[in-house]
């Protein structure tokens, strides 16, 4: 009986050039889907909403609120009526200290409420500061009553397109015109 030796299948043609090509092919296809991708998020992200411009009143809950004023600190020399730990040093390289003043209307039978903690400014690419300065403390408005506000934030002398977020997601428009040179 003779016996036969083990056949082994045929040597295969694919070896390290076979690779290269597939890499060559797979390669630019990864970079086309990741493109799309980015390209999908970017057409199906939600619309950003523009800000109340400057002047302008936005809803908050139980009345409006409406920037009167915004003013760098270093144009006027203002400074809290009573000393303030936040204005003991100057602000940071590249940054100005911006005064504003919000004024809020109670609308509703319930009132409204301030608190300075729920407001911020924000900048286009979404940065955002917290006020380091503010008067009054939290407080509550009666039905036509107006409470106005001064928030101090330490912003960017570059930041563009700065917003005061205010409870409920509205936006007020601070204008360029406390940008310094």
């Amino acid at each position: 009986m003779a016996t036969t030796a083990p056949t082994r299948p045929a040597a295969s043609k694919k070896g390290p050039r076979a690779s290269r090509r597939r890499l060559r092919f797979l390669i630019p296809l990864l970079l086309l889907a990741l493109v799309g991708a980015v390209v999908m998020n970017v057409l199906m992200a939600a619309p950003r909403t523009p800000p109340t411009s400057l002047g302008g009143s936005a809803s908050v809950e139980g009345g409006l609120a409406r920037i009167q004023g915004v003013i760098p600190t270093e144009t006027d020399g203002w400074m809290p009526p009573q000393p303030s730990t936040a204005f003991a040093s100057p602000p940071g390289d590249e940054l100005h200290r911006v005064r504003i003043l919000l004024e809020l209307t109670a609308m509703e039978v319930s009132g409204l409420s301030f608190d300075p903690a729920e407001y911020a400014v924000s900048a286009l690419g979404g940065e955002t500061w917290k006020a380091v300065w503010s008067a009054p403390a939290p407080a509550q408005a009666r039905q036509g009553e107006t409470i106005d506000a001064v928030l101090v934030f330490e912003l960017p002398d570059k930041a563009i397109d700065l917003t005061l977020e205010v409870p409920d997601g509205g936006k007020l428009s601070l204008g360029p015109g406390h940008h310094r040179g």
